[in-house]
C-alpha cells in the first residue's frame, strides 16, 4: 500500500529502534535486556526485566501494516496479555516450542498463561500519530522513536500482573543468549572460510 513503508532514509529500521530502546532501558537502570527472546508463548522483539524482576515486553513495529497485523495475534486478540487467558489453537493446527510448553502448563493445572508484567510498542512518530483514536489496546504502553533517536513516552502501560520472573527463566533467556552467541561466531567464522577473498 503506498505510504504504508516506513521508507525515509533518515528513518529508523527495526534494528535501530529495538537499539534506541535498548539504551532507553538501560537508562532506566533495567537489569535485562534481550532481543529477539522466547519466554513466553510467543516471540518478543526485545524483553527487559526491571531491577525488581518485573518484565517488560516492547514489540517494535515499523510500519502501519506491521502494527495492524501484531494485533491480530492471539496474545491480543484472545486477552492472553490482558487475561492471561490460554491460546486456543484449532485441533490439528502444529503448535510452537513455547505453545506447546503453555499448553503442557495448562494440563498440569494453570490458570493462566506465562505473560510479561508489562507490554509496549516502539513505533516511528508518524506511524503513531495516524493511527485512529481506540486502535491500540488500553494496556499498551507506546514509545514514539524519533528520527535523532530519541525515545518519547507517549502513553505508560498499565501493570498486567504483579509475578516477578523466575530465576530459571532469567537462567532460560542467559542460555539461549549464550547459544546464539556462539551460533553467530560460528557462521561468521564459515563465511570468512568459504569466502575466497579479492
Amino acid at each position: 500500500m503506498p505510504g504504508d513503508r516506513y521508507l525515509s532514509s533518515t528513518m529508523h529500521t527495526a534494528a535501530d529502534l529495538a537499539w534506541h530502546m535498548r539504551n532507553y532501558a538501560m537508562g532506566l537502570q533495567h537489569d535485562w535486556i534481550t532481543p529477539n527472546a522466547l519466554l513466553y508463548a510467543w516471540e518478543s522483539d526485545l524483553l527487559t526485566v526491571t531491577r525488581e524482576g518485573f518484565v517488560c515486553e516492547i514489540e517494535i513495529k515499523v510500519s502501519r501494516s506491521d502494527l495492524l497485523h501484531d494485533l491480530k495475534k492471539p496474545k491480543h486478540s484472545q486477552g492472553m496479555l490482558l487475561n492471561g487467558a490460554f491460546m486456543e489453537k484449532p485441533p490439528g493446527r502444529g503448535r510452537t516450542h513455547g505453545e506447546a510448553r503453555e499448553e503442557e502448563r495448562r494440563r498440569k493445572g494453570e490458570v493462566r498463561c506465562r505473560r510479561p508484567n508489562y507490554f509496549c510498542f516502539a513505533l516511528p512518530p508518524a506511524i503513531y500519530r495516524k493511527l485512529p483514536a481506540g486502535k491500540l489496546p488500553p494496556y499498551a504502553g507506546v514509545y514514539t522513536v524519533d528520527e535523532q533517536g530519541r525515545v518519547h513516552e507517549e502513553r505508560r502501560p498499565i501493570q498486567l500482573h504483579a509475578e516477578r520472573i523466575a530465576q530459571e527463566d532469567l537462567l532460560g533467556l542467559a542460555r539461549r543468549m549464550h547459544l546464539r552467541y556462539w551460533d553467530e561466531l560460528r557462521r561468521a567464522r564459515h563465511t570468512q572460510v568459504g569466502d575466497p577473498g579479492p
